[in-house]
């Protein structure tokens, strides 16, 4: 058996390590465009931060070493061209010496992942104007910061990446500016959560500029002023586009792959798409969203990896299901800890579920012990059967081991009655008598 793996990071080498362990006798090659097989794309931040020291603690497997322990050729700087589902082939090019070939395949696995988007603002091809989406991004801009006179930067975008970063320049002595269209930042959340976030990045001294979009940037070769819908005029050395990403599917699509309503590629719980013997995986891939049972994309490095691992299996002979996922995510803000899990009330209302939104403030851990922090959690529960189905949570320490209870919560349908139920770990350096969590579905309870 022949195997084909467009594109590694997460999601190819995932499917290529598990495909070779369900069919050692098979033949995988995985072609990867980009200069590096597999890295943490979510540590990019903290690398550009000196968090991370080095870049080699970012590459998760060389091409040679991932050879060593899967038997998997890798194929370095070569880009796919087209897919010819008909023939059972691929067309590349190695973008080394720009020589062209073919490859024959048996199964093939699509995991080309996502581009960040790029507005054609005017301005916007000025030098200093940078994304963020790989080793080789990270490494521009810690080589510009270190060479040239940088002192004020400009953020396009208020989402996981862009805060992350702004912590990233701040750390740096940098003088930071976010620039958000929507009127808060981490539109995902609700708006009283994102008002804990704001006040406290503001607190931490970075400038926030909300409800209003960039109109183009000017200077003279580099960047040099942010100019905003409303007029506003930002000095900037360097600016961050953090706006989104697009999922990289023109390449399937142009074979004749469906694509999902996202635009990413549609794609079954065994990752198999409508094409025979092709399937797809991490951020070119849609997902099962499992509240509302529709597909949905939220390109997330814990759900490459998932999908990866299914697709390798079922493309080597095996019989594998990605179940889905309830759009869960979490990061780092300073001092803070934001995540979120399941359906917003706006997400519920348009599945046709009443809710309630039940906020709470509770102890990360006993007053009398030291370090003592407080918890923000808001739970949206169903107003008929009780049973959550949304949940954010902001904080300190404990904040990551609040949320995923309450994803564990919400994906077994867990009542508010349940949640005070739980019989969750208690002594003073890590909880109350009455965990946060307990304390949600107490309020909720009696809201309900």
């Amino acid at each position: 058996m022949k195997i084909a793996i467009i594109g590694g990071v997460a999601a190819g080498t995932s499917a290529a390590a598990k495909a070779s362990r369900t069919n050692p006798e098979a033949e995988i090659v995985i072609f990867e465009q980009g200069s590096d097989i597999s890295y943490a794309g979510c540590g990019l931040p903290y690398y550009i931060s000196g968090v991370t020291e080095t870049k080699d603690k970012l590459i998760m497997n060389t091409a040679g070493e991932f050879k060593e322990k899967y038997g998997v050729e890798v194929k370095l700087k070569h880009t796919v061209t087209a897919i010819n589902p008909g023939q059972k082939t691929i067309d590349y090019q190695d973008l080394t010496n720009s020589t062209t070939g073919s490859y024959s395949y048996d199964k093939l696995i699509i995991s080309t992942g996502a581009s960040p988007i790029k507005p054609p603002l005017p301005g916007i091809d000025l030098e200093n104007i940078f994304t963020l989406r790989s080793v080789a991004n990270a490494e521009k801009i810690k080589a510009m910061l270190k060479t040239a006179d940088t002192s004020k930067v400009v953020i396009i975008g208020a989402g996981l990446i862009g805060l992350e970063m702004a912590e990233a320049f701040s750390k740096l002595g940098l003088k930071v500016t976010v620039v958000e269209m929507q009127e808060q930042v981490l539109p995902q959340f609700s708006s009283e959560m994102a008002a804990l976030l704001e006040k406290h990045l503001k607190d931490q001294g970075v400038d926030l500029i909300l409800g209003d979009g960039v109109d183009h940037f000017m200077g003279s070769g580099s960047v040099e002023k942010v100019f905003t819908a409303e007029g506003k005029e930002i000095a900037a050395d360097l600016v961050l586009l953090s706006i989104g990403i697009k999922a990289n599917s023109q390449l399937a699509e142009t074979a004749g792959i469906e694509l999902g309503a996202s635009g990413a590629i549609a794609v079954d719980e065994k990752l198999a798409t409508n094409l025979a013997d092709i399937y797809a995986a991490g951020d070119c891939a849609e997902s099962l969203d499992l509240l509302i049972d529709k597909p949905v994309w939220v390109p997330l490095g814990s759900t490459a990896n998932k999908q990866g691992r299914v697709a390798g299996e079922n493309a080597a002979g095996g019989d594998s299901v990605h179940k889905g996922i309830i759009k869960t995510s979490i990061t780092k803000i300073f001092d803070l800890t934001a995540a979120r899990t399941g359906l917003t009330q706006e997400e519920a209302k348009s599945a046709g579920i009443e809710t309630a939104a039940v906020k709470i403030k509770a102890p990360n851990h006993a007053s009398y012990y030291p370090g003592r922090e407080e918890i923000h959690l808001r739970g949206i529960f169903n107003q008929q059967t009780g049973v959550i189905v949304g949940a954010e949570v902001i904080g300190g320490a404990g904040t990551d081991k609040r949320i995923d209870v309450l994803v564990t919560a919400i994906s077994q349908q867990l009542t508010a009655n349940d949640l005070f139920q739980l019989d969750l770990a208690y002594a003073p350096p890590y909880s109350g008598p009455k965990d946060a969590v307990a304390i949600l579905g107490m309020v909720a309870e009696k809201k309900l």
